[in-house]
């Protein structure tokens, strides 16, 4: 049960700042400190305007709500496979980086790709890719649709 949580806790705050928030705490952070984190790092790191951080947040808030409810379902469904939790945060983690992809220039993207958050999409992907491909979920045929791959 606790690689369960560390997974879901990893990609809920997009592996860069968790870290430190677990390191002081042990507790689950909320979601709304979790969000401003990844936020403020994205916005310093990527130089986001204010357009993008309003589309970001809104990104963050559905992406991570969605992952958690699915994530919660499994565990009432008896779900004790951490591959089952894994393949959850991946869906959802990557459909946060098509959004991004979306709203971030091309040179935005390009220092995306090149940095650890890009690091962690091509072993997403590669994960995503041995599974068999895209989930349900993202080619919009369940309920809770993440947004669609290109």
């Amino acid at each position: 049960m606790k690689r369960i949580i560390a997974i879901a806790l990893s990609a809920a705050i997009f592996l860069a700042a968790a870290p430190a928030a677990l390191a002081q705490e042990q507790q689950e952070p909320d979601m709304e400190t979790v969000i401003n984190n990844q936020i403020d790092n994205l916005t310093r790191t990527f130089s986001l305007d204010e357009v993008q951080v309003f589309f970001l947040d809104s990104i963050l808030t559905h992406n991570f709500n969605a992952m958690m409810v699915e994530m919660q379902e499994a565990r009432k469904v008896g779900a004790s496979n951490a591959d089952t939790y894994q393949g959850v945060s991946d869906k959802w983690m990557d459909a946060t980086d098509i959004a991004l992809e979306k709203i971030m220039t091309k040179e935005q993207w390009a220092k995306y790709m090149k940095s650890s958050y890009g690091k962690e999409k091509k072993r997403r992907d590669k994960r995503i890719a041995e599974r068999g491909g895209i989930s349900k979920s993202l080619t919009g045929t369940e309920s809770g649709e993440a947004p669609k791959r290109r």
